[in-house]
């Protein structure tokens, strides 16, 4: 039996799962609370079949990465302590995420992609400086920058 065959099996036995015990009142988060699965679950497949499968294409592993962090996210939100409003504050995060994303495709082109490279940095400086200036971290006054 084909690998795919096995995970879309696997995606509908646990599709059902949710299913029956969203009927039965079991009390399991919504919809709204849990969709991030997805882009988490996508993403990690993809890495997965970087690292597990014959074609080893790094863009797999930005693509992947990407999702996961994304995904990732976006439970910090629905599940954790975070809400939708607090995005105004968190976007260089996602700008983070790019550049961790370019970071994990440089190192899967064994370190010789050097745009990969260079696009990883500049979301990492992006990133963090967003976030050093949103969340006050270099003093009251960055903000005003």
């Amino acid at each position: 039996m084909r690998r795919g065959s096995v995970v879309l099996a696997l995606f509908f036995i646990l599709m059902g799962i949710y299913l029956l015990l969203n009927e039965l009142a079991v009390g399991i988060p919504g919809w709204d609370k849990i969709w991030p699965v997805f882009p988490f679950a996508g993403g990690l497949a993809l890495i997965g079949s970087y690292v597990f499968g014959e074609r080893r294409d790094p863009d797999r592993v930005f693509i992947g990465t990407a999702a996961t962090l994304v995904g990732l996210a976006f439970f910090f939100i629905t599940l954790g302590p975070l809400e939708y409003r607090d995005l105004s504050d968190w976007w260089p995060v996602f700008a983070l995420i790019g550049g961790i994303a370019f970071l994990a495709q440089w190192a899967a082109a064994r370190f010789r992609d050097w745009g990969a490279l260079f696009l990883a940095l500049v979301g990492l400086v992006i990133g963090f400086a967003g976030l050093a200036i949103k969340l006050e971290w270099l003093g009251p006054e960055t903000r005003e920058l």
